[in-house]
């Protein structure tokens, strides 16, 4: 009995899985070791490849690192964006988000800490203007639409919708991956009263 051959991959997919297997291999080598401390070699190395396959995909360690970002946005986003479109108030759908971000910090920590460590990279001075300050305005823009309208519905009391997703934003994206036994009602409860209107029923 003959066993049936494997489909060969286009030159397309093979690129794409290439691309992939260099992004995740550098995504734990991040959390591990750090940007900084992560040479190109060592994810090539990590995934199987020759250093050849790293400048093949990505022109520099910025872009690699920006690559990781999108890869872990791209893995956790689809679950926030159910949380955001779920039923309930505002508030109950802002505690939707955050337990859904804090549970998937603790079932991948790996990758949580790995878009901490090239977050912080790519924010240093020397790198690219366009390599985070965009991506950090996309991250919190759905943010501001639910403050905004939880405002309009009258849910939420009087505040900076920016400022405050900038807030949620920081402690989701620095105490919690970095301290995994935090309590996720305890960060619910304190942004619930940051932002419910007085006369909005508990």
């Amino acid at each position: 009995m003959t066993t049936p051959s494997t489909p060969r991959l286009t030159r397309r997919e093979s690129q794409e899985l290439t691309r992939r297997r260099l992004i995740e291999s550098a995504a734990g080598l991040f959390a591990e070791h750090g940007v900084r401390g992560t040479s190109l070699i060592a994810v090539a190395e990590t995934a199987g490849f020759s250093r050849g396959a790293v400048h093949g995909n990505f022109s520099d360690k910025d872009e690699l690192a920006a690559a990781v970002v999108q890869f872990v946005v791209e893995d956790l986003g689809p679950e926030l964006d159910r949380a955001l479109s779920s039923a309930g108030s505002a508030n109950d759908r802002l505690a939707a988000y955050i337990s859904t971000h804090i549970d998937y910090c603790r079932r991948e920590p790996a990758r949580a800490a790995a878009i901490i460590a090239a977050v912080g990279y790519l924010s240093r001075p020397a790198a690219p203007a366009q390599s985070y300050g965009e991506r950090s305005a996309d991250s919190i823009a759905d943010l501001v639409a639910l403050f905004e309208d939880g405002q309009r519905r009258g849910e939420m009391r009087s505040f900076d919708p920016a400022t405050m997703a900038l807030a949620l934003r920081s402690v989701l994206d620095t105490a919690v991956p970095t301290h995994p036994s935090i309590e996720a009602h305890e960060i619910i409860t304190l942004f619930d009263h940051a932002t419910r209107a007085e006369e909005a029923p508990q």
